[in-house]
């Protein structure tokens, strides 16, 4: 579930009974379809039960960790609970099918595709029904999480704004503030009283399960220990709101140096050794098999139509920035007559230069599949920010804020950008802002089902279509 915070309580209230329910629908959908559906002697599902049964169960597992359920949070809309139910299915599926394929050599193309319309529309219909139980219960003061907050300052006045901005954050109460300078609380918060009434309005047994404190604790270090240990006594989470004047707003790390509390501006999962050596072998792995498979018959199909098309080579070799911003030769098969303006200019949606065959490679991405070599080579990653042109580097470098920072990875044939519409033609400092911040998003939050999720997610939108795909 997406949500700024998701209890035990929520995770046994919500979570488990949803993920249960969809579980049932996926095998009630397959054995209704199985009770009239037949199948060449090659491919009958139904005959190989409860075998089947049991893939389908380990499938929906595998699918519910890469797509997690998510019915309501920060900026979720009816539309983003149905795109992700629609991605736990089809990845239950195509798992379910390859798991089958390679244990029983048995594939129903037919019932598959049944299979996935019933399950997506009936899930679909259940999680927003579900999403819409919650929502009212919430807005009814049901299982509220119940907030207070001591002192004053932008971070404090920033949170009650956040507490109180609607389905968002329908799961908060916020209750108000104890401050001594009530006079800097944001309009409309309730003024509970001075701070040293904070802590006998817990000791009264008021409903309480979170503290905010922005009060510095080197000028009242007493009562504030005192407040942690009556919020540790009652069961009421502490927390500690720290002023950032100054620096810049993201999320913070915070460690040990001995008995020195640092923190630092990010986190980098890739950073250790273990992540950044499996994300190799899943690239190695991934790019090597589909040289050797698909890769030759893709290129003759390629050759073939590049060179009917316009005269020149096959592939466009161009220098790319790569990681930690050292140049590299990207591949790709060229889409465009030879021009001298290649390394400068960005492709746009009516380009001139672009061929009639290479705007069909642009349309289904064909044109990037070369990149598998320099996946391979260790140029690139499968998933990663798109390495950008030279001269693109050098003028957004000066424009963007941190736009560097998207270069701590190796760039990548696909990223959490291009899979959240930030793809294509970036003719304005904001798109290219926006495709920074998502490219910065996916270095500080990588985990290998993030890539996976990645792939499927690029997958579909190639067969979807992209209309930023030019």
């Amino acid at each position: 579930m997406n949500a700024k915070t998701f209890s035990s309580k929520e995770f046994w209230l919500y979570s488990v009974p949803v993920a249960a329910v969809d579980l049932l629908i996926h095998l009630l959908v397959f054995e209704w379809l199985g009770s009239f559906f037949r199948f060449d002697d090659s491919a009958d599902l139904v005959l190989i039960r409860p075998r089947t049964l049991y893939f389908l169960v380990v499938s929906f597992l595998f699918s519910i960790v890469i797509f997690p359920i998510r019915l309501y949070g920060r900026g979720v809309h009816r539309r983003d609970v149905v795109s992700r139910a629609f991605l736990q299915c089809l990845s239950t599926l195509v798992i379910f099918a390859l798991t089958v394929q390679m244990m029983f050599f048995s594939f129903a193309g037919k019932f598959y595709l049944q299979q996935g319309i019933a399950v997506t529309i009936c899930i679909s219909l259940w999680h927003l029904l579900m999403r819409r139980i919650i929502l009212v219960a919430r807005a009814h003061g049901r299982n509220k999480v119940h907030v207070l907050i001591a002192g004053e300052g932008e971070n404090a006045s920033a949170l009650w704004q956040e507490l109180s901005r609607g389905v968002d954050f329908l799961d908060y109460r916020p209750l108000g503030f104890f401050s001594d300078a009530p006079e800097f609380l944001p309009e409309g918060a309730a003024h509970l009283g001075p701070l040293s009434a904070v802590i006998p309005y817990i000791e009264e047994g008021n409903k309480v399960h979170e503290l905010y404190c922005s009060v510095n604790p080197a000028l009242h270090p007493e009562w504030v220990n005192a407040l942690i240990r009556e919020c540790e006594n009652r069961f009421v989470t502490f927390y500690y709101l720290p002023s950032m004047d100054g620096y810049v707003k993201r999320k913070l790390h915070f460690s040990d140096l001995g008995p020195v509390i640092v923190a630092r501006l990010r986190e980098e999962p890739l950073a250790a050794p273990v992540n950044h050596f499996l994300k190799r072998i899943f690239d190695l792995f991934f790019s090597g098999l589909f040289l050797i498979t698909l890769y030759p018959f893709i290129w003759l199909f390629v050759a073939v139509g590049t060179t009917l098309s316009s005269p020149g080579p096959i592939l466009f070799r161009q220098m790319r920035t790569g990681y930690k911003a050292k140049p590299f030769t990207m591949l790709k098969f060229r889409s465009m007559r030879v021009n001298a303006a290649a390394d400068t200019l960005q492709a746009t949606k009516d380009d001139p230069r672009k061929t009639r065959f290479g705007n069909f490679l642009r349309r289904t991405s064909l044109d990037e599949l070369p990149q598998m070599i320099n996946v391979f080579k260790g140029d690139m990653s499968l998933i990663g920010p798109r390495p950008h042109m030279i001269l693109h580097t050098e003028t957004y470098s000066k424009l963007v804020d941190a736009y560097l920072v998207r270069h701590m990875v190796r760039p990548g044939l696909t990223g959490w950008a291009q899979v959240n519409g930030c793809r294509g033609e970036t003719e304005t400092v904001d798109k290219m802002a926006r495709r920074v911040e998502k490219d910065i998003w996916y270095i500080e939050h990588w985990s290998f089902w993030l890539d996976i999720k990645i792939l499927i997610m690029t997958v579909v939108q190639v067969f979807k279509g992209d209309k930023q795909a030019y």
